[in-house]
């Protein structure tokens, strides 16, 4: 049986290896042709460097020493590469004990008055009411970044203010790394610095980060930086292949994909059909691969179906207001921010689909707060409906006399249940800001976990300045509950709607 194959060791004109030994065993490694005086035996001070090594030979540094053959023969040949260009920088001073221990990197500090000109408007920071546990979802894409940045350290300014206007409540993390060859290679110093950079409510808030079409380098960078990660922060990252992949963690509709990365994963979708088929003879016959929602046929799809369906408030919505407005429930801390448990809200949403009946009090407080919102959010039609979404998305643009008005005017069009469904829910919301003092939910903490799942728009992705401007709507509401009082509803002729508990 073959050995391993040689990896050249990286070495310059003279013959003496680049960089440091701690990325080799500083202890001579045996040869089975040489003996410890021939200059091709390894020894701790580079004096005598064999013209190669072969991968089972190399020990990395100790947080690294668990890398594969192909994963050493990365390191060789990317140690090799950087030392050599200057773009990159040294791989090994980024990974020497003393930077590893500390270093003497300060953290990028960031002003968000600062002028960020074409940066701004080249749209490689999104955000969205994607994801489905309710959170803020904020996408980065590398293909949208100027290919002539050189300024990395104001990209990372830049990325920190949009991160900055939403890092409070939970949010999670979508980066599409198709495009990075295109540009201007990051030094490996800067990669730790930008991590540095991230202060303790962007890393305690960030609930999952997905890297979606990440590359073999890409991966090997975060395992570089383990050393600097914590175990909880490093468990969070989770590595998408295709797009389909993605979908089973977030809403892809609502979501701001650049055309490239669509094109991109459509070949390499096209490239694994072909692969398949040449190897098994099946194939897709082209289909996406990315799942559809499925549920047993016989009863009406509740999430994801459309609100105009019943003339009542869904049963889903009294269930979960009537549970939650218990007074043990409206004291608990970060009620609607915090995140429930995913295995039980799948099963909530599967039970409603289905028929089946459910005790909603063997659930906790979080969890159904979270069904809720998953509703609002799944609706084929939104709450507010598409109309309202170009009066919604520029509330902040109004005078408040103005919004009065336009606010009125946009409840008397809407469906009446979706009148009946909004009225339940806001005055159940102002009973929530009513044990503020409690729960820590405000009329502004509300409205920024709730606003983004009530409208959005048919035909194009919400962007951060339109949740804003949602989230100013709702809160609008919230405060202002005497819009739903019963005699506006009686004139209105909405249908009866269903009551809080108290």
């Amino acid at each position: 049986m073959r050995g391993p194959s040689p990896i050249p060791v990286p070495v310059d004109a003279s013959g003496q290896p680049l960089g440091r030994y701690y990325l080799m065993s500083p202890s001579p490694v045996p040869s089975n042709s040489t003996s410890s005086s021939s200059p091709n035996s390894l020894s701790p001070d580079w004096s005598n460097q064999p013209s190669s090594v072969t991968p089972s030979e190399i020990v990395l540094h100790p947080y690294l020493n668990d890398l594969s053959d192909s994963e050493r023969q990365w390191v060789l040949m990317e140690h090799s590469r950087s030392v050599s260009t200057a773009s990159l920088g040294s791989l090994t001073d980024a990974l020497s004990p003393e930077f590893l221990n500390g270093g003497d990197l300060p953290p990028i500090q960031f002003n968000e008055k600062e002028d960020f000109g074409s940066l701004a408007e080249c749209n490689m920071i999104g955000s969205c009411s994607a994801d489905p546990s309710g959170r803020m979802c904020v996408s980065i894409a590398c293909c949208r970044v100027p290919k002539n940045t050189a300024d990395w350290d104001r990209l990372l300014r830049f990325g920190l203010v949009q991160l900055d206007k939403i890092c409070d409540n939970d949010y999670s993390l979508v980066y599409f790394h198709h495009g990075y060859e295109k540009l201007n290679k990051p030094s490996w110093k800067w990669l730790i610095t930008c991590y540095r950079s991230f202060d303790r409510k962007f890393k305690k808030n960030i609930k999952a980060f997905y890297i979606v079409h990440p590359s073999t380098k890409l991966k090997m960078v975060f395992r570089f930086m383990k050393p600097l990660v914590s175990i909880r922060a490093h468990s969070k990252i989770v590595y998408c292949q295709r797009l389909s992949e993605l979908a089973q963690y977030v809403m892809l509709d609502r979501l701001d994909i650049p055309q490239e990365v669509r094109v991109h994963d459509k070949n390499l979708r096209a490239r694994s059909v072909d692969n398949m088929t040449n190897t098994t003879g099946l194939g897709n016959n082209g289909k996406s691969d990315i799942p559809a929602f499925s549920f047993q046929p016989g009863f009406m799809r509740v999430f994801g179906g459309c609100l105009s369906d019943t003339d009542t408030v869904p049963l889903v919505v009294t269930d979960c207001i009537q549970y939650l407005s218990l007074p043990k429930n409206l004291r608990e801390e970060g009620l609607f921010r915090r995140c429930g448990n995913a295995s039980e809200l799948k099963v909530i949403k599967e039970c409603y689909n289905t028929g089946q009946y459910i005790d909603l009090s063997n659930y906790c407080p979080h969890t159904i707060a979270a069904a809720l919102k998953t509703y609002l959010r799944e609706l084929s039609t939104p709450l507010l409906t598409f109309e309202a979404y170009p009066t919604v998305s520029s509330w902040t643009d109004f005078a408040e006399d103005k919004q009065i008005s336009l606010c009125k005017k946009l409840l008397e069009n809407i469906p009446p249940v979706h009148y009946s469904c909004l009225r339940l829910l806001i005055l159940f919301l102002n009973k929530v800001i009513s044990s503020s003092a409690q729960n820590l939910m405000t009329s502004q903490n509300l409205s920024i976990v709730i606003g983004p799942n009530l409208t959005w728009s048919r035909h194009t992705i919400t962007t951060l300045a339109d949740i804003n401007n949602i989230n100013s709507f709702t809160q609008f509401l919230i405060d202002r509950p005497q819009l739903f009082d019963r005699q506006v509803e009686r004139d209105r002729g909405a249908s009866p709607s269903a009551s809080v508990t108290s």
